[in-house]
Order: C-alpha cells, then structure tokens, then sequence
C-alpha cells in the first residue's frame, strides 16, 4: 500500500539586488566590502523563475509556494494573483529583537516557521536550487514520517560545524533543498534562546552566525535521531550536483553544465561564485542551459505580453 504523506508547502527566499533602493539600504548599513559581496543578492541568472519551473514540472504535490522577501520587493514576472502563491516580505516573520532591514540570509532563514499558514513540515529552496527529474515527498520523509537528513557526515558530533565559518567546508552535501520540520526548527532554537537576540541583531552575515541548516541536521542527528534517516554523502551525491559558477572560459562553463544537462540530477545547485564585474559570456551561457532545461513557464509566471 503506497505511503501517505502530509500536505508540504515549498519555501523560496530572494532578493532583487538590482533596484535602486535596496542598494541604497545596502550601501547605508554595510560596514565593509564582505557585505556588498553582489554575489549575496543579484539574480543574474533568472534562477528564481526557472527553479519554479523545475519545481511545477517536477514536484506537482506540492501544495503552496512561499516566496520570502524585502519588502517592498516581487519579481515583475510573477503572477501575484496565483492561488498557491504567498508572497510574505521579511518584516512579517521578523520577532521584535532583529534588526531591520536585515541583508542576512541566516537571520531570514532562522525564521521561517514562522510564517503565516506554512504547513507544518514543507522544503525549504534557495532561488538557486533546482529539480532536474522528478522528486517526491518521499525523497525527503520515510513512508513512517521520519525526516531525511541529506549528505551526513560526522552525525551528532558536529557540533562544531553549526557556525557560518568553519574549518572544514561541504559545500558539496549542503546546498540542496531540505525539508524542515516547524516544530523541530522551533525547538532547535529555543534551545539557544540565550544567544538568539545576538544572533537576530546581525543584519549581515559574520563569521560566528548560526548557519540555520548546519544547526538543524546537528539538532535533528543529536536530539531526534529516532525520528530521522540518515542518508550519507555517499548516497545523496548519486542524485545531486553542486555546481559554482565561476570565472573562466564561456565553453568551459557550457561544457559543465551540458554534463548536468546529460545527467539530470534530482537535486542540483548553480552557485554564484562568478565575482565583479560578471563576466556576461558566462552569464548567458548559465542562462541558456536554465532556459534549455526548463523552457515551460510555469503557471507562477504571467502571460508573455503578444
């Protein structure tokens, strides 16, 4: 008898680097170069658009998608009226000790459960986290309801990893879409209620921020074991790619993502490591792979005008 699984909303975080008042916001509370990295916050490559492509092609149980962002910010694209679409901006899910505007995706991140009408477990996305074959809520729960913890390495002893800056970097195995438990994430912060109100008071990233996902896989393998499967990196990396995109010659970035476009991993990432001024070459050879692997708009995007 197939598993029956709970209603799962997807969650998407993005900003639109390119206008000019969040830039001025930016240039008004960034205290170095680190926190105007353009890498942080431009959309160079319409990722948001074509990962929810991937997602209506590839995940159609999911029940309703959340897009998280500054205020007063949506993608011109987007088809605000969409039944299945809420748009919540980040001052709807702040608490009343963060500071805002917020630039930290860490801080935005460590509140996402408590956004309005989320289903209770739904999959958290990056704007630049795609679906290449199909995907099921099964791939992310056990048939008995337990949570799948992707690309686990050292279990409940890396405690030590939870922290923006690590010595250790695995890039590979965490940057994929998770599913997220909102009663665990909540609990998982309550237990560092002491440390929080700093952490919240970061409106860019540090070195010592809490990385929401590395806390949540060390709180589920260390406190909740029996509710979780571990999948080792091992087995997560036969479906999944973690791709940077990085300076260099158009057809080596073309001749890399074809590889993608030939596998068709379940999970895979395009990673914005290009630098400033991006090169445009490399820009449009991202952009034409997105656009050859998802050329369907999806039913989030408004009519192309005639």
């Amino acid at each position: 008898m197939p598993a029956t699984f709970p209603e799962i909303d997807a969650v998407y975080t993005w900003v639109d680097g390119t206008r000019p008042d969040y830039l001025e916001q930016l240039g008004r509370y960034a205290q170095g170069k680190r926190d105007l990295n353009p890498e942080r916050y431009r959309d160079a490559y319409d990722c948001l658009r074509h990962s929810l492509r991937s997602l209506e092609q590839h995940a159609p149980w999911v029940r309703r998608v959340y897009l998280v962002t500054c205020r007063p910010q949506i993608p011109a694209w987007l088809r605000r009226d969409h039944p299945r679409l809420r748009v919540v901006h980040h001052d709807e899910i702040m608490p009343p000790e963060a500071a805002q505007p917020t630039f930290n995706s860490n801080v935005i991140e460590s509140c996402l459960h408590r956004l309005p009408g989320i289903s209770r477990r739904f999959v958290y996305f990056n704007d630049d986290y795609f679906l290449g074959a199909p995907a099921a809520p099964g791939d992310f729960l056990t048939a008995d309801g337990r949570i799948r913890v992707f690309g686990t390495l050292v279990g409940e002893h890396a405690r030590w990893l939870v922290r923006e800056r690590q010595p250790v970097y695995f890039g590979l195995v965490e940057h994929g879409p998770i599913l997220i438990d909102c009663d665990e994430w909540a609990a998982m912060w309550q237990a560092f209620a002491d440390e929080r109100p700093g952490f919240l008071q970061h409106r860019f990233r540090q070195p010592d921020d809490f990385r929401p996902e590395r806390l949540y896989r060390w709180h589920l393998l260390a406190h909740r074991r029996a509710r979780t499967q571990l999948v080792p990196f091992w087995q997560y990396l036969r479906h999944a790619v973690f791709h940077k995109i990085k300076p260099g010659p158009a057809a080596r970035q073309r001749a890399r993502l074809d590889r993608i476009a030939r596998r068709r991993p379940r999970f895979f990432c395009l990673n914005d490591d290009l630098g400033f001024p991006a090169d445009p070459a490399v820009v449009a050879e991202v952009r034409a792979f997105l656009a050859r692997m998802f050329p369907q708009p999806s039913s989030f995007e408004l009519a192309a005008p005639s």
